[in-house]
């Protein structure tokens, strides 16, 4: 796969830093956003392959952020995966709902949300599903 695009949206910048030097080290080519506004601008603008995207920002909230990526022909096809220290089934649920294709739960394995990525990546570009269908599931665990 080539050098795919990632948007990482977080209002905390010790987690862009750690998302940016370990995204770029495993060949990723990222972009970072510290709030929801830029980071849908960012999205329009340079059309990433994958978005992660925090839940509890400031100003605009992460399931603001989702709800007008998911609205916006520009950004709609885009698939986002919830990274969040929210851990509560509800919170998966609902994002998956809203149009996520995954949640993973702040602190993350780096290993296995590596390996998401590179699923979730792998399938947008075999033109599969996306979202809660290609992962075979009806609801988080």
């Amino acid at each position: 796969m080539s050098s795919s695009k990632i948007l990482a949206i977080d209002d905390e910048p010790d987690v862009l830093e750690f998302l940016d030097l370990v995204l770029q080290r495993s060949g990723f080519d990222v972009a970072t956003s510290n709030n929801g506004t830029d980071g849908l601008i960012k999205a329009h603008i340079d059309a990433p392959d994958l978005i992660l995207l925090d839940i509890m920002m400031e100003e605009m909230d992460g399931w603001e952020t989702l709800r007008l990526l998911k609205l916006d022909d520009r950004s709609k096809d885009i698939p986002v995966i919830v990274l969040s220290a929210r851990a509560e089934p509800k919170d998966k649920i609902r994002a998956l709902q809203e149009g996520a294709v995954d949640y993973i739960i702040k602190p993350f394995k780096v290993v296995e949300s590596l390996e998401k990525i590179r699923t979730i990546l792998s399938m947008d570009s075999e033109g599969g599903q996306s979202g809660v269908e290609a992962h075979g599931q009806g609801a988080p665990s």
